[in-house]
């Protein structure tokens, strides 16, 4: 079992789509000529944000469990700005689902 507590795991999750969010919007004020994306992206993000709360626990401790390494922090932050900008996540729980899946090879 993890020493974190299932709080401070969808904390640390709300924070990192909220970041994520952030920058997309910086982005996109950047490049303008593809800010709609980047602010449709951070709006996504923003909904996973505010779903948090709903991931049930056990996936919540999976997910922490799968990111410990650099490297599957490094896969995270990828996955989560790709499923972002494709829309092909509606909710934290889809996300993190993903997640899981794409770590431990399922389909």
């Amino acid at each position: 079992m993890t020493t974190m507590s299932i709080a401070r795991i969808a904390e640390s999750l709300q924070r990192d789509f909220r970041t994520a969010a952030n920058q997309l919007r910086q982005t996109g004020r950047r490049l303008r000529t593809t800010s709609r994306n980047h602010l449709e992206a951070a709006d996504r993000l923003d909904q996973w944000a505010a779903t948090v709360n709903d991931i049930r626990p056990d996936l919540l401790i999976t997910y922490h469990e799968l990111t410990v390494g650099t490297a599957d922090r490094e896969r995270h932050a990828e996955l989560l700005r790709q499923m972002a900008f494709k829309g092909t996540a509606k909710t934290a729980s889809e996300y993190v689902r993903a997640y899981i899946s794409d770590r431990t090879g399922g389909g």
